[in-house]
């Protein structure tokens, strides 16, 4: 894991009544030995008392090292540990959020997180470490985000903040911050494996933004992670992946000449306007040139459309595929002609 800090905000609408990838992606792991070591920083969080604050300051420094800086001033903005005012801050938070009764709802939705959700992000690992042999597993740090990033990563770490993933139950907590209702029917823990692989995706493999940008090149960007995601999860449900309703992944399907020729046809590929990539490829209930009823990031889609067709046509390795940078020749090395 590189040491570039990583948010993640994942929003989007699911439903699981979808066909599954097809074979190309499933491969045998079972030899793959990966072990997930798991810290939950949120069970520690919830015990402390003000009385004893050094202890658990000390605590938290200790054992979370340098997520617990990010906790302080990134996730939550409380502050520096070291801040005279930091024990004080910090029982405010804890106290509120025990008043809502956070702490049990957390520990009674997730009694069995490391027997149901720690076996399906293992086997994540374990493709992972099938395509990337030489890279390192993360330690898993659960963690509670205020309902506001879903995954953080930085060096060695990914951050789960599980009260991304309450399920519809707890919509009220989602209400207040502020998510609208396609936003909110992702937040569930089917959603965990996926956006924790993503999260790793996009730190591993980072969008250039330096070089300038077109919709071409967030489209293929788009579609690599999509790519990956599959290689990581091939039983998960397409809609899972893409983040699509069953009718949002059937229109995409449907509509995928006719996405690629709207783009053609109206000169977009090559549009460095921010506006109109944000169109096509950024998170939406649609996409917004299209019809109420479309699929959102439908550039997106077309991106993987063309990753996809790369991958076919010549004799790649995932890892080659995701540093290689130039668009352009993925897209000349596609063929791709829906």
């Amino acid at each position: 894991m590189k040491k570039k800090i990583v948010f993640i905000t994942i929003i989007a609408l699911i439903s699981f009544a979808s066909c599954k990838n097809n074979n190309d992606f499933k491969i045998d792991v079972s030899d793959i030995k990966v072990d997930i070591k798991v810290k939950h920083f949120e069970k520690d969080l919830f015990k402390f008392n003000i009385d004893s604050a050094d202890f658990y300051v000390n605590l938290y420094r200790q054992k979370y090292g340098e997520f617990f800086k990010l906790f302080n001033y990134q996730i939550t903005e409380i502050g520096s540990s070291e801040d005279k005012n930091y024990p004080e801050n910090l029982d405010m938070f804890v106290r509120y959020w025990k008043t809502e009764n956070i702490p049990y709802i957390l520990d009674s939705a997730f009694a069995d997180f490391d027997q149901k959700q720690i076996p399906e992000i293992q086997k994540a690992f374990q493709h992972y470490k099938y395509y990337f042999p030489e890279d390192t597993v993360p330690e898993i740090y659960t963690f509670f985000s205020s309902f506001g990033y879903s995954v953080v990563t930085l060096d060695g770490i990914v951050g789960l903040a599980l009260d991304k993933y309450l399920g519809k139950k707890f919509y009220y907590f989602y209400d207040r911050v502020g998510w609208s209702n396609y936003q909110k029917r992702r937040m569930i823990k089917e959603m965990i494996p996926v956006d924790i692989m993503q999260a790793v995706a996009v730190a591993e493999y980072p969008y250039d933004e330096e070089n300038g940008t077109t919709l071409l090149k967030k489209m293929i960007y788009e579609g690599k992670i999509q790519y990956f995601l599959n290689c990581m999860l091939p039983e998960a449900p397409d809609t899972l992946k893409w983040r699509y309703t069953a009718k949002q992944f059937a229109w995409a399907e449907k509509y995928e000449n006719k996405i690629w020729s709207y783009i053609a046809e109206q000169k977009l590929l090559f549009t460095s306007d921010n506006m109109q990539i944000r169109k096509f490829t950024d998170d939406a209930p649609y996409t917004s040139v299209f019809t109420d009823v479309s699929a959102p990031r439908a550039g997106s889609f077309i991106g993987y459309k063309i990753v996809e067709k790369y991958m076919k046509n010549n004799n790649l390795s995932l890892k080659e595929l995701m540093e290689e940078k130039d668009e352009r020749k993925i897209l000349a090395g596609s063929k791709y002609n829906p």
